[in-house]
């Protein structure tokens, strides 16, 4: 799997992370209560917790795996939304994502008969 970095944060911290899979988004979502009272914030909560699975060394040391629910405890807020953005901006649906796929869905549903 490939890993990128090092990425510089804002407070000088050095990290390397991955792309995120199917895996980590199912193994998050195992482990995190979501009901109908808290369906956004429980979204929320299941996008950071894959974002912090998904750091793979802070300063060259090996981050565990299971340390994703409190990676960014300690971490300033500027360090976690510059992450953040870095990693929507290289794994999130992008603008010409969400064109294709609704291309894709007037395509497949057009041609379906009834």
């Amino acid at each position: 799997m490939t890993e990128y970095g090092p990425l510089e944060l804002p407070s000088g911290k050095r990290i390397h992370f991955r792309a995120p899979t199917g895996a980590d988004r199912l193994a998050v979502l195992k482990l995190t209560r979501i009901s109908a009272d808290n369906v956004l914030s429980g979204a929320v909560l299941v996008d950071y917790y894959v974002q912090a699975k998904c750091i793979t060394k802070i300063n060259d040391q090996p981050v565990p795996v299971e340390s994703y629910k409190n990676l960014f405890d300690t971490w300033d807020a500027k360090d976690v939304v510059f992450y953040q953005g870095v990693f929507n901006e290289m794994f999130g649906m992008t603008e010409e994502m969400q064109d294709k796929a609704k291309e894709a869905a007037r395509f497949l549903l057009n041609g379906q008969t009834s």
